[in-house]
């Protein structure tokens, strides 16, 4: 690879933490009274990528369960803020950070 594709690569990534990919089910509740579910996309120090079945507007604040897999799943229970959303196949992509 040469400088100018390095170069280019870091350009792209704008992200402060690295991503782990991961699948599981998530409950979410909007901090105003609302509800549904969704399904984890990715996870990283800075936030989630979440799928959810409906459309919520930027800054809105979530209380997001889910458990991270493995031999002894760890639940976990946060608050986080709605980024950004982008619409894909009657779902929408969600990117939340942590807190508030």
């Amino acid at each position: 690879m040469n400088n100018e594709s390095k170069n280019s690569d870091r350009r792209e990534e704008k992200r402060k933490y690295a991503r782990k990919n991961i699948s599981a089910p998530v409950s979410y509740k909007v901090v105003v009274p609302s509800q549904g579910n969704g399904l984890l996309e990715n996870i990283s120090e800075g936030g989630l990528c979440i799928i959810l079945d409906k459309k919520l507007a930027e800054g809105t604040i979530l209380e997001v369960k889910f458990e991270l897999p493995g031999e002894n799943p760890i639940p976990i229970e946060i608050f986080v803020k709605v980024i950004w959303q982008k619409e894909i196949g009657g779902k929408f992509l969600t990117g939340v950070k942590f807190g508030t």
